[in-house]
C-alpha cells in the first residue's frame, strides 16, 4: 500500500505542477499501448483483494477512451502501430496513437470490454494462453488470494521445511499474500510455484479448475470473438510461465506450441505476443530474441513507457502503460502518456530495451 501512494504522490506532483503538459510534445513519443487485464465493476467483490490492480471498471475503460479520442488520439491495431512505427518520419505531424491490449483472455473482457470497444470503433488485442483456456494451467495469483483471504492460518509445505502462516488480520493476509509473492516468483521455479499453490488450494477448500473456467474464455467464445474485425488475438505462452526462469528450449516450446494451438483453433497463426508477468526479471533480451525468432512480428512487456521512433529496431522489447485498479482516474493516464514518468523510470532513457 505504501508503494501506491507513493507513486499517486510522485504522479499527482507531476500532473498539477503542469510539466507533463509540455512533456507531452518533447517526450511523448508516438503515443502508447495501454494494457489491461480484468474489466469488471469493483463492487462485485470486496475484502481482501490484493490483485485489484488487475481490474479496471467499464466505467474508467469508457472514460479514458473518450476522453482520448476527443483529444485527437489515433487507436490502432498492433499492426498499425508496426506500419507507423516503420514509416514514421519526423519531418510530418503525427497525431497519437494507442493501441489496446488485454492479457490472459478473461471472460469479462467479452462481457465488459468488448461493447465499449464496439461502441467507440476502436480495436483491441487480445492476448490468450492456451494453458489458461483448456485447463493445462491455472490462475494461481488469483487461487493464492482466495487461498489466504478465506483462512485465519495455514501451512506452507515447501522445499525449505513446512511454515505456518497466521493471516487472522487485514494487514497479516497482505503481508503474506506478498511475502509468499516473492517465495514463488523468485525462490522455487515454475513448476515447483504452481504446485504449492495447489496443495494450498487444497487445504483451504479452494478449486483452482472452478475459477479458471469461470474466470478465461472458453474455445467457443474465443473463436467467436476472433471473428470481430476490431478484434485481434495474439499468443500468451501456452502455461503462463516467466519465461526467463526457463530454459531455452522450454521457452522456445512455449511460444512455438502457443503459435500451433491458436492456428488450430482459429484457423491463422497470431502475429503478436505478450509475455507473461512481463516485468525485467521475467522477460528480456534472450526473451526478445526467441520471440523474434519464433516468428512474431511484435511482443509486448510490461516496462512502463510510450512507443518511440526508436521501437522499431525492438519490436519484441515494446513497453506498455498499464490501466491499473488502483489509479483509475484520467490525470494518471495523461501524466503516463506524457513519457516523463518514463524517463525518470529509465534513468534519463527513451528507451528499456535490454
Amino acid at each position: 500500500m505504501g508503494s501506491i501512494l507513493a507513486t499517486r504522490m510522485v504522479l499527482d506532483a507531476l500532473y498539477f505542477s503542469g510539466v507533463q503538459t509540455a512533456s507531452r510534445f518533447w517526450m511523448g513519443g508516438l503515443g502508447g499501448i495501454l494494457m489491461l487485464h480484468r474489466v469488471a465493476d469493483r463492487r462485485q467483490a470486496g475484502g481482501f483483494r490484493p490483485n485489484a490492480h488487475l481490474t479496471v471498471t467499464p466505467a474508467f475503460l469508457d472514460r479514458v477512451i473518450g476522453v482520448l479520442k476527443r483529444r485527437g488520439f489515433r487507436f490502432v491495431t498492433m499492426d498499425g502501430l508496426v506500419d507507423e512505427l516503420r514509416s514514421y518520419d519526423a519531418r510530418r505531424w503525427h497525431d497519437p496513437l494507442v493501441a489496446i491490449t488485454l492479457d490472459d483472455g478473461y471472460r469479462d473482457n467479452l462481457e465488459n470490454a468488448v461493447p465499449i470497444f464496439r461502441r467507440y470503433e476502436v480495436p483491441y488485442t487480445i492476448y490468450v494462453a492456451p494453458g489458461l483456456v483448456d485447463g493445462r494451467a491455472t490462475l494461481w495469483w488469483e487461487d493464492l488470494e482466495q487461498v489466504i483471504g478465506r483462512r485465519e492460518r495455514f501451512v506452507l509445505h515447501s522445499p525449505k521445511g513446512h511454515v505456518e502462516f497466521d493471516v487472522a488480520t487485514p494487514a497479516a493476509k497482505r503481508r503474506v499474500f506478498d511475502e509468499l509473492c516473492r517465495f514463488l516468483t523468485r525462490d522455487v521455479d515454475e513448476d515447483q510455484q504452481r504446485k504449492i499453490v495447489a496443495e494450498l488450494a487444497w487445504q483451504a477448500g479452494v478449486d483452482p479448475e472452478a475459477n479458471r473456467a469461470a474466470a478465461i474464455m472458453n474455445w467457443r467464445e474465443i473463436v467467436e470473438l476472433a471473428s470481430d474485425p476490431l478484434c485481434t488475438i495474439g499468443a500468451h505462452t501456452v502455461h503462463h510461465f516467466a519465461l526467463a526462469r526457463l530454459p531455452d528450449r522450454r521457452v522456445d516450446a512455449e511460444m512455438v506450441e502457443s503459435m500451433r494451438i491458436l492456428k488450430m483453433e482459429l484457423g491463422e497463426l497470431p502475429r503478436h505476443f505478450a509475455y507473461p508477468y512481463g516485468y525485467p526479471q521475467a522477460a528480456g533480451a534472450r526473451e526478445f530474441r526467441l520471440a523474434r525468432e519464433a516468428g512474431f512480428v511484435t511482443a509486448v512487456t510490461t516496462r512502463h513507457g510510450v512507443v518511440y521512433p526508436g521501437h522499431a529496431a525492438h519490436l519484441h522489447a515494446l513497453p506498455r502503460i498499464s490501466l491499473n485498479g488502483n489509479f483509475q482516474a484520467m490525470r494518471y493516464v495523461d501524466t503516463l502518456l506524457s513519457g516523463l514518468p518514463t524517463r525518470i523510470q529509465n534513468r534519463g532513457a527513451a528507451m528499456s530495451v535490454t
